[in-house]
C-alpha cells in the first residue's frame, strides 16, 4: 500500500504525466502504485521531489500570499507509513487556502466522540514528536498516549471549523479507514 494513487489524485496529475516527469514509463509506474514492484531511493525522491512541486503549486494558488519556503514530502508519506511535519505542513499549506477558513487537524476519538483535537504545527510535534505513524505492515495505526497510561485512541485526519468537522482520513492516505461523523 502507498500514496502514489492518492497523490496524483490530489494533485490531479495522471500516470503519463508522472511517468515522464521522473522518466520511467507507466507500466512500471503501474507496478508501483499496486506494489508488484518496489521503486528505488532514486524514484522515490524524484516522487517526492515532483509531488512536492505539485503541492507548492496547489498551495501558491489558492493562498492569498507567496509561500516563502518549498516543503518536501516525504518518502514515508508516499509509501503510506507516516506523516512528517514537513509532510503536514504541506497537506495544510495545499489545502486550508481551498478550504475557505477550515483547517486541517488531527481529531483523536473515544468510542466515535472526538475528545481532542490537533491543529497546529506546534501541537503536531507536541502529539506525535514529529512524526504520526499511518501504517504498519499494511495496518492503521491506533494512537496509544504514553501520558495517560497508554490510553488507545483512534484518530483521523480532520476538516475542521468551529462548528463541525468532516473526516477527510481517505482523502489523504491511501487505504479504506472506517469514516468518523
Amino acid at each position: 500500500m502507498n500514496n502514489l494513487k492518492k497523490l496524483q489524485q490530489l494533485t490531479d496529475t495522471t500516470t503519463t504525466e508522472v511517468a515522464d516527469a521522473i522518466d520511467v514509463d507507466t507500466v512500471m509506474l503501474d507496478y508501483w502504485q499496486v506494489n508488484k514492484k518496489i521503486p528505488t531511493i532514486e524514484n522515490l525522491e524524484a516522487l517526492s521531489a515532483l509531488f512536492s512541486t505539485k503541492m507548492d503549486e496547489k498551495g501558491i494558488k489558492s493562498q492569498s500570499k507567496k509561500h516563502p519556503i518549498h516543503i518536501r514530502l516525504s518518502i514515508d508519506y508516499i509509501l503510506n507509513l507516516g506523516i512528517t511535519l514537513s509532510d503536514w505542513i504541506t497537506l495544510k499549506w495545499a489545502f486550508e487556502g481551498q478550504w475557505q477558513g477550515d483547517k486541517l487537524a488531527v481529531g483523536f476519538f473515544s468510542n466515535k466522540q472526538l475528545v481532542r483535537v490537533v491543529e497546529t504545527n506546534t501541537q503536531f510535534t507536541e502529539a506525535f514528536a514529529g512524526y504520526l505513524i499511518l501504517q504498519t505492515k499494511g495496518q492503521f495505526e491506533p494512537y496509544i498516549d504514553e501520558f495517560d497510561n497508554d490510553r488507545v485512541y483512534d484518530w483521523r485526519l480532520l476538516r475542521i471549523n468551529k462548528e463541525k468537522y468532516i473526516d477527510v482520513t481517505n482523502l489523504m492516505i491511501s487505504g479504506n479507514v472506517p469514516i468518523i461523523d
